[in-house]
């Protein structure tokens, strides 16, 4: 077995995350590619291949113990180089996953590894989130939406709550400073039909978590003025006077 691939199984084991030899080639031949079109479009500012498993391939998929059905429905929103979308791929066979990017150069790069590597249970969506949650072709279609974006997570439940199943959950992995932006986000996730049911704590790295997971149940819908389009989300607070 490759010294890489061996490497992977073991690091996956002490983070508790169960890889098998082939989804561990997988996941490995991804980061290949992916950084190999790095090179020609911008996919992921971290090049450092112990860097990249770390932060892109082991972190994803600390997700896994919140996904119970493996053959679930899954949005990856803001995909960008394939996170986490890709790495539940490769490890969740049977489930459908949707990555979704405004950037639609990224995602035909993302979608011509995943075809070449025989990663077949992807498929992708251009567009904004804004946008799309006001689509009944997706407004709250999935079973589990995540998000490893960078946005606070008032703006991103806006985002992703619509696109979320009544039933569903919406999955935010956000930072150790968490607790601020969680409670600026209580009054705006009870509008937009979301419950906070438990915050788990994401890759383990020199004895600190770089990532929480935010685990928001979908209870009821979200009222259809949500989301706003693209201009208010950004420019305007969240009218709590809808609660």
């Amino acid at each position: 077995m490759n010294k890489r691939i061996e490497e992977l199984i073991h690091r996956g084991k002490t983070a508790e995350i169960i890889i098998n030899e082939i989804q561990a080639e997988k996941l490995i031949a991804y980061m290949d590619q992916l950084l190999e079109r790095n090179k020609q479009i911008n996919l992921t500012r971290i090049t450092d291949e112990d860097e990249f498993i770390r932060l892109h391939l082991l972190d994803s998929l600390t997700l896994l113990k919140l996904i119970k059905n493996p053959r679930i429905s899954i949005l990856d929103v803001g995909t960008g180089g394939g996170f986490p979308g890709i790495p539940l791929a490769i490890m969740l066979e049977e489930a459908k996953i949707t990555l979704m990017d405004s950037t639609k150069k990224k995602l035909n790069v993302v979608q011509s590894i995943a075809s070449e590597l025989g990663i077949n249970n992807i498929n992708t969506l251009h567009g904004r989130a804004e946008e799309l949650g006001q689509d009944h072709r997706y407004r709250e279609k999935y079973e589990v939406v995540a998000s490893r974006a960078v946005a606070n997570l008032t703006l991103l439940s806006e985002y992703c709550l619509p696109l979320t199943k009544v039933g569903g959950q919406f999955l935010s992995m956000k930072g150790r400073d968490y607790q601020e932006e969680l409670n600026a986000a209580q009054i705006p996730i009870d509008v937009l039909g979301g419950k906070i049911t438990t915050i788990e704590k994401g890759l383990l790295l020199q004895s600190e978590f770089v990532h929480v997971i935010i685990n928001i149940k979908k209870v009821k819908p979200t009222p259809a003025n949500f989301p706003r389009i693209h201009g208010k989300i950004k420019k305007e607070a969240f009218p709590i006077q809808y609660k």
